[in-house]
């Protein structure tokens, strides 16, 4: 005897929905509470997405808000993240900016070696806070750890 139609696509839908709402509600919740508001723009594209960071020892990690994947979209070695010098939005970038918002380009390499390049908009409090975190990278985490003996 076979499943109505009903069932069947009853049961597609929630293997489907289920895990795609709970990644949704991941995202803007959890990723949201504990990270700071960005927007982000990875080279070669037109748009802004809106994002959040979060900052670990070890890497920093990039949530688009409109994602519904878990995991980061991107994540950078701290110890190749690099900023370059901050600007004032200009042209269509003002009407995403909020006012005295900054934009600051950066690149940094992936857990794969990759090199990604983009650039962030946000607050001056938040620069500065992104900064701090780049240069207060220790000693251990630019030096690789020597097995002990």
């Amino acid at each position: 005897m076979t499943a109505p139609i009903e069932i069947v696509l009853g049961v597609v839908i929630l293997l489907v929905l289920v895990p795609v709402a709970a990644a949704a509600v991941y995202r803007l919740v959890v990723v949201r509470r504990n990270s700071t508001s960005v927007l982000v723009r990875r080279a070669g594209e037109e748009s802004w997405r809106y994002g959040a960071v979060r900052y670990s020892d070890t890497d920093v990690a990039f949530y688009r808000l409109g994602s519904v994947r878990f995991g980061a979209d991107v994540r950078l070695d701290r110890r190749s993240l690099a900023l370059g010098a901050r600007r004032q939005p200009t042209g269509p970038e003002l009407d995403v900016a909020e006012e005295g918002e900054l934009i600051v380009p950066f690149s940094g390499t992936d857990p794969g070696g990759a090199v990604v390049e983009g650039e962030l908009c946000l607050a001056p409090a938040k620069l500065t806070g992104m900064l701090a975190w780049v240069e207060a990278c220790s000693t251990e985490q630019v030096r690789p750890r020597r097995p002990h003996r």
